[in-house]
């Protein structure tokens, strides 16, 4: 039996759940090109771009042969490209482990920006620190609750990996996806 080669991973879930340090390694075992979903949504001084504009940026790299792409992005397309990806990882630790590493990440970008955002962005400020733990609350509370049900979907079984422990998101940073 021929393992289907992976050509498109999605890799979502809430923030400070190691989507990037996963995606970062997946590009390199896989061979595949990233997109970080940061890079495109935000703008100098953390400002979010016009969503017209994300969404056409966005909707041009999953149009492409292939890719990973590493968060959200507008939920507008979300779905789409689920449906186009070959793998979609979806990071599900639980709540306090999320609130752990944004605090170490808050923490570390006292002294150096997070690479994948564009020049100019600056997370060290205990305003984006208060925005950052209400967008953990309601991306648990709100959109993880939504996502369960879109990957409970039939075009989507198979497609899902769920990561819930750190084995397994060791499992997948060592070995890549199948």
């Amino acid at each position: 039996m021929n393992t289907p080669i992976i050509q498109k991973i999605s890799v979502v879930g809430n923030a400070g759940g190691g989507k990037t340090a996963l995606s970062r390694r997946l590009a390199e075992i896989h061979k595949l090109p990233l997109t970080h979903v940061d890079s495109i949504q935000f703008v100098a001084g953390m400002n979010i771009r016009p969503h017209k504009e994300s969404i056409s940026l966005l909707t041009d790299v999953q149009n492409k042969e292939s890719w990973i792409i590493d968060g959200y992005g507008p939920l507008d397309i979300i779905e789409t490209r689920f449906r186009a990806s070959d793998r979609v990882i979806f990071i599900d630790f639980p709540l306090w482990r999320h609130y752990w590493w944004c605090t170490k990440r808050q923490i570390q970008n006292l002294w150096s920006c997070r690479e994948e955002l564009p020049e100019g962005c600056n997370e060290a400020t205990w305003a984006h620190t208060k925005k950052l733990y209400k967008t953990l609350w309601q991306v648990h509370t709100k959109m993880r609750p939504e996502l369960l049900r879109i990957f409970a979907r039939e075009n989507l079984k198979g497609k899902v990996i769920y990561v819930r422990t750190l084995r397994e998101w060791n499992e997948i940073f060592t070995h890549g996806v199948s």
